[in-house]
């Protein structure tokens, strides 16, 4: 397969500039032709790097909340799937999302299903937007899936908004009390001890510590940072096994508080997602599979599959999740509920509404007990420092 760049007009008389993939330059003529082109200029590219393979770049929830709307509107109004894509292409602000619709555009023009012009493109779009694409063009009913999607990103973006609110407070104040502390320890001290020492008087004992580690950290720093990137790297390693990475998300489940709000993430992800997946004609094996490729907590991951398996072998689906200490008592009977009765996916969306408003109480309680804990916390190390400064001040002043 080659890529070739083109010049035509529409029939319009408007000028298009664009790309394909084909074998040959004749095959890249028929089709543009084929879509009521009339070619200027078809030349073969000297770039052929033609699988546009990025870094993993997905896009973020609120562009593709934009992008779904914006399809599902162009699709209702009647335009054609080439010219919605080529309308989202021109609306795009990102040059990597522009090259993948241009992409999926020629594939599309070409004869291809947009599920698999979309799916050579996994590294921009994500599994759930792929899938949910591929649901609506089996049932027919693309624009209302897009609608769907625009409202499950829209509702991602919100989340992924609260909870970076939730760290900034601290990490700000961590940062300011950090800079404050070093201009103490090696702008302010440093020159109030020359003053003491020529006027006689000895540090007090606190001063003396305060300094004592200020020098060890100085004379060892390369010591100290090489140990740090050591142990960072040996961490990120066995983190990054298999078993690392089990333990690490069994821990990040228990931890007080943070762990509580993490789960209940990750329950809300999971009911909107598998609601939205089943609403849209995918089956429940099916739903699990691609729940299982989203599901970053290995923990959780692993329910999932034992989950998928019952339900293969004929079981219950809440079954495995009784068995498992990380869903909470109500999860676990609404859920059985909703399969007993045929209506699992109508009360996911209902545990899916509960748990974004448990995680919107969550994230503003844990807001604010972090502030003062954070404060306290600081407070005492910067009121530490400064009776480092003060002490030997006072005693100068009681010898003069």
């Amino acid at each position: 397969m080659k890529k070739f760049v083109y010049k035509a007009r529409n029939r319009t008389g408007g000028v298009i500039q664009g790309s394909i993939v084909v074998e040959d330059r004749n095959e890249a003529i028929e089709k543009l032709r084929e879509q009521g082109l009339l070619i200027v200029n078809v030349r073969e590219s000297k770039n052929q790097e033609i699988s546009l393979r990025f870094k993993k770049t997905t896009i973020k929830p609120k562009n593709l909340a934009i992008l779904c709307r914006q399809f599902a509107i162009q699709l209702q109004a009647g335009l054609s799937l080439v010219d919605s894509l080529n309308l989202l292409q021109e609306l795009a602000g990102d040059k990597k999302l522009q090259a993948a619709l241009e992409d999926v555009r020629l594939e599309v023009a070409s004869g291809a299903s947009l599920t698999k012009a979309l799916e050579k493109h996994k590294n921009i779009f994500p599994h759930v937007f792929i899938y949910m694409i591929e649901a609506g063009e089996l049932i027919g009913a693309l624009p209302e899936v897009l609608e769907r999607l625009a409202i499950y990103y829209e509702r991602e973006d919100e989340l992924r908004k609260k909870t970076t609110e939730a760290l900034m407070y601290p990490g700000i104040i961590f940062g300011f009390t950090s800079v404050i502390t070093i201009l103490i320890l090696f702008v302010v001290l440093p020159n109030l001890l020359k003053n003491f020492l020529a006027f006689g008087v000895e540090p007090p004992l606190v001063t003396r510590i305060v300094l004592n580690v200020r020098d060890w950290v100085v004379n060892n720093i390369f010591y100290l940072v090489t140990g740090f990137i050591l142990f960072y790297i040996a961490i990120k390693w066995y983190f990054s096994t298999k078993i690392g990475k089990y333990v690490k998300d069994g821990i990040s489940l228990k931890i007080p508080l943070i762990g509580n709000v993490l789960k209940m993430v990750i329950l809300s992800r999971f009911c909107r997602t598998m609601s939205l997946l089943m609403r849209s004609g995918i089956s429940m094996i099916q739903s699990l599979e691609i729940l299982e490729r989203l599901i970053d907590n290995s923990v959780i991951k692993r329910v999932l599959q034992e989950a998928r398996m019952d339900v293969q072998s004929g079981q219950a689906f809440a079954n495995r999740f009784s068995e498992s200490k990380i869903f909470h008592a109500m999860f676990i009977q609404m859920v059985a509920i909703g399969e007993e009765t045929g209506s699992l996916e109508t009360t996911l969306a209902h545990l899916s509404d509960f748990y974004d408003r448990e995680v919107n109480f969550l994230v503003g309680n844990l807001t604010r007990l972090l502030e003062p804990i954070v404060m306290l916390i600081l407070a005492g190390l910067v009121f530490f420092i400064l009776v480092s400064v003060y002490l030997p001040m006072i005693q100068m002043t009681t010898l003069l």
